[in-house]
């Protein structure tokens, strides 16, 4: 089972930034029999984004070898679109990856957080689209709330170099999480200043 199956079953998971499901060309279908996550019924209160994040995690709890894992990032990765050429630029870089990673941060006009992303890596980049796929269209307190532990469970890392992949997460959200504090602020001082102008 995978996520792009699951979230808006039958048809596989696209949001506005994703141009293709996700397919599973690179590792054979596994068949999870005990999956902890359940849809969310309209009276519970558990969000959009934990709910995506807990299938997120189920679907890498599931392959049990290393290199299936890293074969499934590869898939996120392709299915990632593409950042134009005009946000690859500095003030879009992620400090502190052994990659170039670019990460593009909007408020959209209904105040959810919108994030498109590109790195050199295929790796960083499968990375980049599982966050994005988590974080995209969320709320600003929901991504400010999301804590780099919440990744653990993807256990996603090549053999040697796990301390590298675990910086991209950690780098990546890092940086998501600034700009999304940093968008908040702007808006709030905005909101303020057109008050005082009245």
């Amino acid at each position: 089972m995978y996520l792009s199956s699951t979230l808006n079953s039958p048809a596989p998971f696209q949001s506005s930034l994703f141009t293709k499901p996700i397919a599973a060309h690179r590792t054979p279908k596994l068949k999870i029999t005990n999956i902890q996550t359940k849809r969310p019924s309209a009276s519970e209160t558990v969000s959009t984004t934990k709910y995506r994040l807990q299938l997120l995690a189920s679907e890498f709890r599931s392959l049990t070898e290393p290199i299936d894992r890293v074969k499934r990032l590869l898939d996120y990765a392709a299915v990632l679109p593409p950042l134009d050429e005009s946000a690859r630029v500095q003030e879009n870089r992620v400090t502190g990856c052994t990659t170039q990673v670019w990460l593009d941060v909007v408020m959209d006009e209904k105040g959810k957080m919108r994030f498109r992303a590109d790195s050199d890596s295929e790796i960083s980049k499968g990375f980049c689209s599982c966050l994005i796929m988590v974080l995209d269209g969320s709320e600003p307190e929901e991504v400010l709330g999301f804590k780099t532990e919440d990744l653990t469970e993807m256990n996603v890392g090549v053999h040697g170099k796990a301390v590298s992949r675990v910086n991209t997460w950690h780098n990546v959200l890092i940086v998501m999480q600034k700009r999304t504090r940093f968008l908040v602020t702007e808006q709030k001082q905005g909101a303020l200043s057109g008050c005082s102008s009245r």
